[in-house]
């Protein structure tokens, strides 16, 4: 309930700028290109920090990393609040990838509370929370922007966001209790060779999640690019306000609110090979159709629907890591789910920006349905699931 609670406030509240991102960089004198290059810095900080942070997970617990995280990441709205100039967002930049630093040891957490016959409803609950957040925090902050100014707008919405995240984290502190029970270990020299073939053993043995990763690493090469450019297309290019992108991005959360537990019991019901599949296979369609869209409501229906289809691979991909990764390794599973398609999504903006520059921003979404349409084929393809154990 802690671990719940503080995660939708204090992460929740980032929808109140998310949306609007980029346009405050490009405002603060960025190129396309620049937005690029600082997503490709946040994501590098993730690559490169996730897998180890796995590793820490299954050998010291959870909490002190879910804590210090997140109280990291709490200062990096107060950063962009003072930046006058795109290039000392950089530091926020940095900070902020410490919310999905840790992502590992929060998903190990829940993880060891849930029931196995129900893994997916619940990844599914705790999305549903977030959903909440982001059907009326986006209208929010439109609203604000319309109102105040992009700049003043953004910047008021950073200091908000900040106040709520640390308080987020004086909770975690305060509150919320460690489930990781060390075993005992015999004392083993250090080396760092074995070091680091601990810290991906998952994915040098599990043939299954190595699948998993390949379709997830390609799906997250066309999230990159939709996460930073979609409101950028929408505004600039359809031509749909500030406001009008604020609706859309609700009535996505609205759509998500409405969906995401009954889709996690799809999930527990049917295979998750299955579901996974469905999203990847449909997801293209809906992007290419948001790049033909010309009206707010075309744009609305569109990105609804990419919501629920694009969100059904990720509770059935967090459940998957759970049946397939042994307990002692759970963390280093989580890490590696993590960061693979962290990989994808650190290079994807600024192959977004080229595409987008070169050869016009639609063919940016076209290489988006590209790269999704190809995982889909992989995981028909190659992807098995361990087999269930008869219920007693």
């Amino acid at each position: 309930m802690v671990m719940t609670f503080t995660e939708t406030i204090g992460q929740g509240v980032l929808y109140l700028t998310s949306a609007f991102w980029s346009l405050y960089v490009l405002e603060l004198g960025a190129s396309l290109a620049m937005v690029g290059l600082l997503g490709f810095i946040q994501g590098l900080i993730r690559v490169f920090l996730q897998a180890p942070v796995g590793y820490l997970t299954d050998k010291k617990g959870h909490k002190r990393l879910v804590v210090w995280g997140g109280f990291i990441a709490s200062f990096a709205p107060f950063v962009y609040l003072f930046a006058n100039n795109w290039v000392y967002l950089i530091p926020g930049v940095i900070l902020e990838a410490f919310t999905n630093v840790v992502l590992p040891a929060r998903q190990a957490m829940f993880a060891f509370a849930i029931d196995p016959d129900k893994r997916a409803t619940a990844f599914a609950a705790i999305h549903t929370f977030f959903a909440v957040a982001s059907s009326v925090l986006p209208v929010v902050g439109g609203y604000m922007l319309e109102w105040m100014g992009l700049i003043p707008g953004m910047r008021l919405a950073f200091l908000l966001s900040g106040i709520v995240m640390l308080v987020a984290s004086a909770g975690r502190a305060l509150y919320l209790r460690e489930d990781f029970v060390k075993g005992d270990v015999p004392y083993e020299e250090f080396s760092f060779k074995r070091v680091m073939v601990d810290i991906f053993e998952p994915i040098l043995t599990l043939k299954a999640l190595k699948i998993a990763l390949l379709g997830a690493f390609l799906f997250s090469m066309a999230a990159g690019i939709l996460t930073r450019y979609s409101v950028v297309y929408a505004v600039d290019i359809i031509g749909l306000s500030k406001v009008e992108w604020g609706l859309v991005a609700g009535g996505m959360g609205v759509v998500g609110i409405l969906t995401r537990i009954p889709i996690g019991r799809m999930i527990d019901r049917f295979s998750r090979k299955m579901c996974i599949f469905l999203s990847y296979a449909t997801r293209p369609v809906v992007i290419l159709a948001f790049a033909q869209s010309t009206t707010f409501l075309q744009v609305l229906i569109t990105q609804m629907l990419d919501n629920v289809f694009g969100y059904i691979q990720q509770p059935a991909l967090e459940a998957f890591v759970v049946d397939v990764a042994p307990t002692a390794g759970m963390g280093r599973a989580y890490g590696a789910l993590s960061m693979i398609p962290g990989i994808s999504l650190t290079v994807s903006p600024m192959i977004g920006a080229f595409i987008w520059e070169s050869a016009g921003a639609p063919w940016a979404f076209y290489a988006s349905a590209s790269f999704i349409a190809v995982a889909a084929a992989i995981i028909l393809v190659r992807l098995q699931e361990p087999k269930k154990e008869a219920s007693s």
